[in-house]
């Protein structure tokens, strides 16, 4: 039995030096780097003190761990009692060039576990809260996302916005790092959500206008007034006759993801027809025209004027005096278009053109 007992410390002796570590402590200006850290008893603590200037000098250290005095410029020691262990620089002590290392039985393994507050798939705009679940005395977290470090991320939680996958490492008080499990993070693209025309719309009484919005494969669409839903208004399209906001909302429906349009704004005026005037006395020609268009009025004053519209009810030019006998349209592009002359408020012609 007393032969066996000296074979098992040998080997416990030979086991803790194959596992064994070295801490390195550097001299940065008057101060020991790092200053304080934890290793497992039979690790070696290495000084490099870069030059005679300096020495560590062992202060208070555990009962029966030998003290030491390093001038020169390494020194290395290697702890053989648990607890603190504090030293200085002897000449720069009053400088504040003084640290201090523990040494403990066995330091334990990290580890650390994510798990999502909320779905991971989510629309643009949406985010998903990642939680931790670590062992104890960690000191610091790093989030990465696809394996790369995310600046600023070195909280407990984190909160993702973009598509990825997400992974949490930690490192505890003795150095030791372990990597979390990964979650996977889908980020869906919100549907484009457009109306045509845009902006503001002009319509007379009794009158309406057709609203487009954007078409494509997979969509669903909610037409609002004034924010709230119109029952029954789920086409590609809508024809509005009375003054609002409208607003179109589309819907991807194999991602559910939804997007609400910019308003269009009707309004309505109340067009008057001047009867002073004969039937067919505003002429204009000829139409089609590949150059100007001309307009004869036969009872003018200076109270007329004309506005241009596109297709899509978007005005060209607006409110533009015009001469009992005016020509226009040389810069337009070929196309159709409607005009409006008006006799102060009141719309007195209507006619499309087509440029050429």
């Amino acid at each position: 039995m007393k032969r066996i007992l000296p074979a098992i410390a040998v080997c416990l002796l030979l086991a803790m030096n194959v596992y064994s570590n070295t801490q390195v402590v550097n001299v940065s200006g008057f101060s020991f780097t790092p200053a304080n850290f934890t290793i497992n008893l039979g690790d070696t603590v290495k000084w490099v003190l870069g030059s005679s200037i300096h020495t560590s000098t062992s202060t208070t250290i555990p009962a029966g761990a030998a003290p030491w005095n390093f001038t020169g410029t390494t020194g290395i020691y290697i702890p053989t009692k648990t607890g603190v262990y504090n030293y200085k620089c002897t000449p720069h002590e009053s400088m504040g060039m003084v640290a201090k290392f523990t040494v403990v039985s066995g330091c334990p393994t990290a580890s650390a576990h994510i798990s999502a507050a909320s779905a991971t798939t989510f629309c643009s705009g949406g985010s998903a809260q990642l939680n931790s679940t670590v062992s104890a005395n960690i000191t610091a977290y790093q989030w990465k996302k696809n394996g790369n470090n995310i600046a600023n991320a070195t909280t407990p939680t984190f909160v993702a916005k973009t598509t990825g996958s997400y992974t949490l490492m930690v490192t505890n008080n003795c150095g030791n790092t372990a990597t979390s499990n990964a979650i996977a993070v889908t980020v869906n693209p919100l549907p484009a959500a457009t109306v045509t025309p845009s902006g503001t719309v002009n319509i007379c009484t009794g009158s309406s206008v057709k609203l487009q919005a954007n078409t494509g494969t997979g969509l669903t669409y909610q037409w609002t007034k004034n924010g709230v839903n119109i029952a029954g208004a789920t086409m590609s399209s809508f024809t509005a006759t009375t003054a609002a906001n409208y607003r179109v909302v589309v819907t991807r429906t194999s991602t559910g993801c939804k997007k609400t349009s910019a308003a269009t704004k009707v309004t309505v005026t109340q067009c008057i027809t001047d009867t002073k005037l004969p039937d067919n006395g505003i002429k204009l020609f000829p139409n089609p025209s590949s150059g100007d268009f001309h307009i004869s009025i036969p009872i003018y004053n200076n109270q007329y004027s004309l506005s241009v519209f596109d297709g899509n009810g978007n005005a060209v030019s607006n409110n533009k005096s015009i001469s009992k006998e005016f020509s226009f349209g040389g810069e337009l592009r070929p196309g159709m278009y409607m005009i409006q002359i008006k006799k102060g408020n009141a719309i007195v012609f209507e006619e499309k053109i087509i440029k050429e």
